[in-house]
């Protein structure tokens, strides 16, 4: 009779808790939890609340990839950053070694900073002047090493698993036998075609950009950008807002392939 009791004082008190007329919510949970009995779903509740992104984020019923290639750069890398985690989204960047431990672009910096903010690094080749359906052996094993050297100098956790050859181009063989996953792309924005900033030509390069993307995309798209140029993080932006307008989730690579990722194997999706 008195447990009974006692439950149904616990009860009262929890429902209190909810129309606003009690203020110590925790104690009365730990109040159930030590007697060992299991409380109402109020634990559940209390542990479901979310960001406004994460909340978006459910409700997506289509996913892509963007990846962005050339980087890192210090201002325009961290400002696509930025702007992707307004909605929650991450993407994957395929990064220059020497763009990273030199002094180009301060890229180390920006790396840094993307990575931290959750998304995906990957290879992109150390000089991005060789590529790798006609280099030699050794300079294509060097290519990947030292980037990967570049990355983990700054990420010394990080485990690399992605690889974009430059310019798409790499042997069949090479993709065999390649410790990473080969990453291409499905849909080509083109924005190193529209790179100029001057006056004229700013707006409509812009635009360009946005609609060789969204004319294009669609549910499992890999999409390629450079993250390099001021007009592609322009574009970003509005790229972004009108993918999550369509009910598009933004995801790194990894994300996007799931589980059927493996190393040695060409990736293009969409």
């Amino acid at each position: 009779m008195l447990k009974g009791f006692t439950r149904i004082l616990c009860l009262v008190l929890l429902l209190c808790v909810t129309l606003g007329g009690c203020s110590d919510k925790d104690e009365i949970y730990r109040s159930w939890e030590a007697r060992g009995e299991a409380a109402p779903a109020y634990k559940e509740q209390k542990s479901e609340k979310r960001t406004e992104a994460q909340t978006k984020k459910k409700n997506y019923d289509k996913r892509v990839a963007l990846t962005l290639d050339d980087g890192p750069h210090n201002n325009y890398t961290k400002r696509i950053a930025d702007e992707l985690a307004k909605y929650g989204y991450h993407a994957t960047f395929f990064v220059v070694g020497n763009r990273v431990d030199g002094k180009d672009y301060n890229g180390a910096s920006a790396m840094k900073y993307v990575a931290e903010k959750g998304n995906e690094i990957g290879i992109h080749g150390y000089t991005h002047e060789k590529y790798y359906d006609s280099c030699s052996d050794s300079v294509y094993l060097s290519e990947l090493s030292d980037t990967k050297k570049a990355i983990t100098g700054v990420l010394p956790k990080y485990s690399v698993s992605l690889m974009r050859p430059v310019g798409g181009k790499i042997t069949d063989a090479r993709i065999k036998n390649c410790e990473y996953s080969v990453i291409m792309w499905s849909v080509d924005s083109e924005d190193w075609r529209y790179k100029s900033t001057a006056a004229d030509k700013k707006e409509q390069n812009v635009e360009t950009i946005v609609d060789n993307v969204m004319s294009s995309v669609k549910d499992g798209s890999i999409i390629l950008m450079h993250d390099i140029y001021e007009n592609t993080a322009d574009a970003v932006e509005i790229i972004l807002k009108r993918l999550n307008e369509e009910g598009y989730d933004v995801v790194t690579v990894s994300e996007l392939l799931g589980d059927n990722i493996s190393k040695g194997k060409r990736y293009s999706q969409g």
